[in-house]
């Protein structure tokens, strides 16, 4: 029985996941509750998607186009954001701890109880957003982000 454990239950997480990515190609935009932890979805044209409640943990987003998507409650733990189009999205909850955000964009985003401790958020612009706390917009701004 353990067998199963540690051998079948994984090969279906890599089987889902997989075919996730490939739904993600085919412009299907409701992808709650996911797992794509380290998935490459870099420069993809993602706006509008809905990802609440999914673990994207170590995945490549670089310059990847998020416009308007729905990002609540979502594990980005590590994840590449550099130069990623965040605008409009709805990121309450979400967790970006130790992502690399890098000239991301996060304006009219809502990122009331948004989470960016140890996050690289050099030159990211968090003008016009909502949800941050005076105490966050300073770290942020301490560590190189734009926030007013």
């Amino acid at each position: 029985m353990k067998w199963i454990v540690f051998f079948v239950i994984p090969l279906l997480v890599v089987g889902c996941g997989g075919q996730v990515v490939e739904e993600i190609k085919e412009g299907k935009r409701h992808l709650q509750h996911v797992s794509l932890v380290g998935a490459d979805l870099s420069g993809m044209d993602l706006n509008n998607a809905d990802f609440a409640n999914s673990n994207l943990k170590n995945c490549n987003l670089e310059k990847t186009n998020l416009k308007g998507s729905k990002l609540v409650s979502v594990n980005f733990q590590g994840a590449y954001l550099d130069n990623a189009n965040l605008e409009d999205t709805d990121c309450r909850g979400t967790d970006f701890l130790h992502a690399h955000l890098e000239q991301a964009q996060f304006k009219g985003a809502d990122l009331t109880h948004a989470r960016f401790h140890g996050a690289n958020v050099k030159k990211t612009d968090f003008r016009e957003s909502s949800g941050l706390t005076d105490e966050m917009k300073k770290y942020l701004a301490d560590k190189g982000a734009f926030v007013e």
